[in-house]
């Protein structure tokens, strides 16, 4: 034990600095990484689009949207591609039981999900904390074309 102590006291001292920033930085992208994963997800429907904000978020324009529906079943997530995953919060891309890749974009695990398929078969599970995803999907519907969504 006493030799890496006498190395780390033989290290340049510049090299020491450079060792203590790169440690500083490495701890400020682990702690920035988990807050947002934690920080919660919207659904806004802006300019004929549906922009989802956060961590993994897209602009959707709604002529690639084929279904937006409640659903309580999700499928079981059996791999995460990448992304972020910690107790109720998901948000990235997952490989099902099934092999499909969809993305999750889950604060909670209150139900039903919002589930959007986009037109090229991609699928994206969402779900609220702040807000009722019954009361999203609701308002959603006042404003998206009929076609898009399930009655």
């Amino acid at each position: 034990m006493n030799s890496s102590v006498n190395n780390y006291r033989n290290i340049n001292p510049k090299h020491k600095k450079l060792l203590f920033y790169a440690l500083i930085g490495a701890l400020l992208l682990a702690i920035l990484s988990v807050g947002g994963g934690y920080t919660e997800n919207e659904l806004i429907l802006d300019n004929n689009q549906l922009l989802i904000t956060g961590l993994y978020g897209e602009e959707i324009p709604i002529s690639e949207i084929q279904l937006i529906e409640l659903t309580n079943k999700r499928p079981s997530l059996r791999k995460r591609i990448s992304g972020f995953s910690t107790g109720n919060r998901k948000k990235g891309f997952f490989r099902t039981n099934g092999g499909e890749k969809i993305k999750a974009i889950i604060n909670s695990n209150v139900r039903p999900w919002i589930l959007i398929t986009k037109k090229s078969g991609d699928k994206i599970y969402f779900s609220s904390n702040g807000k009722s995803n019954k009361s999203i999907y609701e308002e959603l519907k006042k404003t998206l074309p009929s076609n898009t969504y399930n009655n």
